[in-house]
């Protein structure tokens, strides 16, 4: 099955990539943000809650996905019209960057499904740190 820019749906990763989490951008996005809660930047409150370290935002996990679903989209001539997804998992960010692993695959026309995971400290399992992203699209009527 295609979609109707030839596309094969379900055939290879429309991303595969790498982001690295650190603290230091995970305070960036605080102050940009405006969401400085002390869980995101300070590792010292971050232990008080009960965390092993300081939280990346939810909002900066889903928004390094939607930047690669929208360099797609606009490629292509689409437009991102909508995403949902759950967080299951925290991603902190210490002393150690996190190494965050998105993938976007075409599930059916007009539909992304997008995974972001982190590998646990054993270097093997496979961690997904939120439920997958189902991102909406369509052609961009003003292309």
């Amino acid at each position: 099955m295609s979609d109707v820019l030839g596309h094969r749906l379900g055939s290879a990763p429309l991303w595969d990539v790498e982001e690295i989490l650190t603290l230091d951008r995970v305070r960036r996005y605080a102050r940009a943000s405006g969401d400085t809660n002390a869980i995101h930047i300070d590792p010292a409150a971050a232990h008080a809650a009960g965390l092993a370290a300081p939280v990346a935002h939810g909002f900066l996990l889903i928004a390094l996905v939607l930047k690669y679903a929208q360099r797609w989209a606009h490629h292509n001539g689409n437009r991102i019209t909508a995403c949902d997804t759950r967080f299951v998992r925290p991603v902190y960010v210490g002393e150690r960057p996190a190494v965050l692993h998105l993938t976007g695959q075409q599930i059916s026309p007009g539909h992304i499904n997008a995974t972001v995971w982190i590998l646990d400290d054993d270097g093997i399992t496979h961690r997904a740190v939120i439920r997958p992203i189902r991102i909406c699209f369509e052609p961009d009527p003003v292309r």
